[in-house]
């Protein structure tokens, strides 16, 4: 499995990431709107600090699955700068690069002796839980968003969702290892004859609770976002829209999911009842708090990239 990058190709996909993010601002913006920008520090910081646990519990869920499937034993805060320093480099290069070699390479270089192949494997796995999350949430924001449940209904109705997901998932890990390898196989193009590793299920429910964690963080980091450069959005309202857009950053032909992302969170404000303007700001905050937080949190850990 090459650790290289097309640069060719990757010029071309940010290209095309710019080109569907200026599109989407234009159908927004392109009636009698009114753009404005007005910075909350309070809220702004708000949004850092669930970029700070979000990076905390997905560091955490990458060190234990990652010591749980290879020989791999690191510090903590090597899993905690690399991903921090991926999250920055994936807005402009291709993302599934970034997140699986880029973030596989960087634990070689802190000091790990698998081969990037072997570290792929827990990144798929956790790629493939991101997935189901937001799928599963999909279901739950279409019920907000035909009021078949609102205001506390629906804050508890998303609550009994994200518990029937941790209680599902535990059970499921293993299968979805099993699921991991064989995707690792299929990108190496090669067969794999590995043992898949045993998942023992108090492993299997840190993992899932340190995913539902990452996810309620981030739903943090986006509403602070937008509250914070203006764009005042009802928490319900940003999570009733964050499966749509989540499941659009995860399909990875642009660098960050840049124009696709930003599609998808359109779309679902839109149809939530949000003004397009409000939009606009919103999904510029989004996209600026994932590169200034985290290249606050990577030049921050950056003492940590290493192994000592």
């Amino acid at each position: 499995m090459s650790e290289r990058v097309p640069w060719g190709a990757a010029l071309m996909r940010l290209v095309l990431g710019i080109v569907v993010l200026a599109a989407v601002l234009w159908l927004l913006l392109r009636g009698p709107q009114t753009f404005v920008v007005d910075f909350v520090p309070w809220a702004w910081l708000t949004g850092l600090l669930g970029s700070l646990v979000a990076n905390v519990v997905t560091a955490l869920r990458w060190q234990l699955m990652s010591e749980a499937m290879t020989a791999t034993r690191l510090p903590y805060g090597v899993y905690f700068h690399h991903l921090a320093t991926t999250r920055v480099l994936g807005q402009f290069l291709p993302s599934l690069v970034v997140d699986l070699l880029g973030r596989s390479a960087g634990l070689r270089a802190a000091g790990s002796r698998e081969s990037v192949g072997r570290l792929v494997v827990p990144l798929v796995l956790e790629r493939v839980l991101d997935l189901v999350l937001p799928a599963v949430l999909l279901l739950w924001a279409i019920a907000v968003q035909q009021r078949i449940v609102v205001d506390a209904a629906a804050w508890a109705s998303a609550a009994i969702v994200l518990a029937v997901f941790a209680v599902l998932a535990v059970p499921g890990l293993g299968p979805l290892a099993t699921l991991a390898l064989r995707v690792r196989a299929r990108l190496a193009r090669a067969p794999s004859s590995e043992v898949v590793p045993t998942v023992p299920r108090p492993l299997a429910a840190r993992i899932t609770m340190l995913s539902v964690a990452r996810w309620i963080a981030v739903m943090v980091q986006y509403w602070g976002a937008g509250v914070g450069l203006g764009a005042v959005i009802a928490p319900l309202v940003v999570c009733a829209a964050a499966p749509l857009g989540q499941l659009a950053a995860l399909v990875g032909i642009t660098p960050g999911a840049l124009g696709l992302q930003e599609g998808g969170w359109a779309g679902a404000l839109t149809v939530l009842g949000v003004d397009a303007a409000t939009i606009a700001v919103f999904i510029i905050a989004t996209r600026a708090a994932m590169i200034v937080n985290f290249t606050i949190l990577a030049a921050v850990s950056w003492p940590w990239r290493r192994a000592r």
